[in-house]
């Protein structure tokens, strides 16, 4: 053999070798990969580090599939860690080495994470085109498991906008293409427990637990999914009242967050497992769970968490008596929630605030803690009134807008019958006299359709006038009905002066004793029930000139112009009677209701020194009177014993000298017993238990 041969022998043999050998690290990552993978569903932090350090050391040598395949599972992992900041960024590698080889399926998977940032940050608008966009660029030959990834995102964005049954319908499409699929029960379980959490949002607990169930009954799901269904499920149970059963649920949860290092879920469970004793008034074990809730919320360093938990804690003081411990933690927490305009957290925290400054025996500061939550309902319910109106506007506007297009496009269809008839008219006189027949019955039908237009046009302005001055729950009459009544009764004093020479006008503000607990126990569908029973007892408790008002959240008002005397206690005792007599049954479930209420007397012609606003506000100061004294009563302002001015300055500056300046009487509602039948409610004709005259200076 020749030098040259022998030469280009040992080449082949070398190049050779070195295939090989570049070879065998292709196949031990692959085979590391998926040795991780199954690794991950018990410990998810452990396998992450093996996992990163693997990626690291394949480096950019490795094949596309290699790298994309890592990326992926490297993706899903610190998500479910609570790592998203990561985990988004390494989604945008993902896109951008996608788009360098040409991957227009695994580009549009990449887009995915891009939504899910957005829809994080409560983007929804941008989370939704982005969406659609991906949706429609991307190429046909998709994965099963990109579609189920577009529903599951899709019905993410709906649940955040509180359109619960197309979120429920999404959730349900990517469940129904996982069906059947091997190796696929993780992905089967989180699509159950977003179904739960739906159920939850549309307070129907059992089916929450039914798709809890469900998701749980999947066979080797990860630790994630799994502590994510026991948590739902616990949710579930505490609005089933199954308390026992809640608590197992929620510390089963724990136990698997902490097992698998979840450190975000395993603080949202401790907050969750506090609020449970807090609920139950057990306030030292609620303390030691808040302050563990406390250190892990902090490590996360997730506001909503680290708040909750301050929160928590705050309460949990309070309620020993730890008034000047625990304050300052719900007070950081209320500052935190102005400064991000979270109204309605806001007014929870500032209800549980005042209860437990009341409860402490503080009623000066709990009373400024309920002004300050009456004022923030008030402004809740004037936006919520405004959006009302604003949507009604729009969809009017919309309405309009429609028509007008069809009208165009009719005149413009006419016209051009116009241009053919004079055409037609230059051929046949008789074509033409057709023509004109048809034209003038086209006329006649858009007539009558323009008639019919201006009709239901009229009958939108009157539904828009009617829930403008009525409450939307309860069909009673709202502020501006009571504003609108007060401004005419300024305006016409003399006229009522004359059809009310011998009556009086009496002004009942009315609260329902203990709502948030009916809230709490029952669920606010409970609580929207009751809300509704009440204001139809109250309606059928007065007579037809009195006016029913939804005063704000669970405050009534009644207005009762040219009211006898001797009939204000009654009609005091007859309004208790009526509501608290029986209970409010919702669901099978027989729910205590009672009053609290401050009745004040203004004569048909006040002086401008106390006007109807003025009596509001001492109707409001005895409504108080009769809540701190036990509830189920009503408080009747009979006397004042100095100028009327005087005793409204007082009120606004010491309370204890203006209770000095009035004469109260106390009407006591039913005692809370079941078995005894309501008795008749009189009318205010047939006489009363006692009399109030109109308010003077004595």
């Amino acid at each position: 053999m020749s030098f040259l041969s022998r030469l280009l022998c040992s080449l082949v043999v070398a190049a050779t070798i070195a295939a090989a050998h570049a070879a065998q690290p292709d196949a031990d990552v692959r085979a590391e990969a998926e040795r991780i993978l199954k690794q991950s569903k018990d410990s998810p932090a452990k396998a992450l580090d093996q996992l990163e350090a693997l990626r690291q050391r394949l480096g950019p040598g490795g094949s596309y599939e290699e790298q994309q395949k890592l990326l992926r599972t490297e993706v899903s992992l610190k998500e479910d860690l609570g790592r998203l900041e990561d985990a988004y960024a390494l989604e945008r590698t993902s896109l951008q080495l996608a788009l360098a080889h040409g991957d227009a399926a695994g580009a549009a998977l990449a887009r995915l994470g891009a939504v899910r940032e957005l829809l994080d940050a409560h983007r929804l608008e941008e989370a939704q085109a982005l969406l659609d966009k991906t949706v429609a660029q991307a190429p046909a030959n998709v994965t099963v498991l990109f579609r189920v990834s577009v529903e599951r995102v899709h019905g993410d964005i709906l649940n955040l906008r509180a359109r619960f049954d197309e979120a429920l319908a999404a959730y349900l499409r990517g469940l129904r293409l996982l069906q059947g699929l091997p190796g696929e029960g993780g992905r089967r379980a989180a699509l159950y427990g977003r179904i739960a959490q739906v159920y939850i949002n549309t307070d129907n607990p059992a089916q929450a637990l039914d798709s809890a169930d469900q998701g749980l009954a999947e066979k080797n799901m990860p630790l994630w999914p799994l502590a994510s269904l026991q948590f739902t499920r616990g949710r579930a149970l505490i609005k089933l009242a199954r308390d026992a059963e809640c608590l197992d649920a929620y510390e089963k949860a724990l136990a698997t967050a902490m097992r698998a290092g979840l450190l975000q879920m395993e603080a949202s469970i401790r907050g969750n497992i506090a609020d449970y004793y807090l609920m139950r008034h057990d306030y030292v074990r609620a303390e030691a769970a808040s302050r563990l809730a406390l250190v892990v919320s902090e490590k996360v360093n997730e506001p909503n968490v680290v708040m909750m938990a301050r929160a928590n804690l705050g309460f949990a003081l309070m309620g020993q008596g730890k008034i000047a411990e625990g304050s300052p933690y719900v007070d950081g927490v209320i500052a935190h929630m102005r400064k991000g305009k979270l109204m309605a957290d806001l007014e929870a925290l500032l209800d549980e605030k005042g209860r437990m400054l009341e409860q402490a025996g503080q009623y000066q500061r709990a009373l400024e803690t309920v002004r300050e939550q009456q004022s923030l309902q008030q402004q809740s319910a004037r936006k919520a009134r405004d959006r009302a109106i604003a949507a009604l506007q729009e969809e009017f506007d919309a309405k309009r807008r429609s028509q007008q297009i069809v009208l165009l496009e009719r005149e413009n269809k006419l016209k051009d019958a116009e241009l053919s008839n004079r055409r037609t008219v230059q051929l046949a006189t008789t074509f033409a006299a057709m023509l004109t027949v048809l034209a003038g019955a086209v006329v006649y039908v858009m007539y009558r359709r323009a008639a019919r237009s201006n009709a239901q046009l009229t009958e939108l302005n009157v539904q828009l006038e009617f829930r403008s001055t009525h409450d939307a729950l309860t069909g009673l009459h709202n502020r501006r009905s009571l504003t609108s009544r007060m401004t005419g009764r300024a305006a016409d004093g003399k006229t009522d002066r004359r059809s009310h020479a011998e009556g009086i006008d009496c002004f009942v503000l009315l609260d329902i004793d203990h709502f948030k607990s009916i809230n709490d126990r029952w669920g606010h569908g409970a609580g929207d029930a009751v809300l509704v029973e009440v204001a139809g007892r109250l309606a059928a408790a007065v007579r037809e000139s009195d006016m029913v008002v939804r005063w704000g959240g669970e405050e009534f008002m009644i207005h009762a112009p040219g009211m006898d005397p001797d009939c204000v206690a009654g009609m005091a005792g007859r309004i208790l009677e009526t509501v608290g007599a029986q209970p409010v049954d919702v669901g099978g479930c027989a729910i205590p209701v009672t009053l609290s209420a401050g009745i004040v007397a203004l004569p048909p012609a006040a002086d401008a020194a106390f006007d109807w606003q003025c009596a509001v506000r001492l109707a409001d100061w005895a409504l108080y009177q009769g809540k701190t004294q036990g509830r189920n009563q009503a408080r009747i302002v009979t006397h004042l014993h100095a100028p009327a001015a005087s005793v409204m300055a007082a009120l606004e500056s010491d309370a204890a000298r203006a209770q000095a300046l009035l004469a109260l009487d106390c009407v006591h509602g039913p005692r809370q017993d079941q078995e005894r039948p309501a008795p008749a409610a009189p009318r205010d004709a047939g006489g009363a238990a006692g009399a109030l005259p109109a308010l003077a200076p004595t």
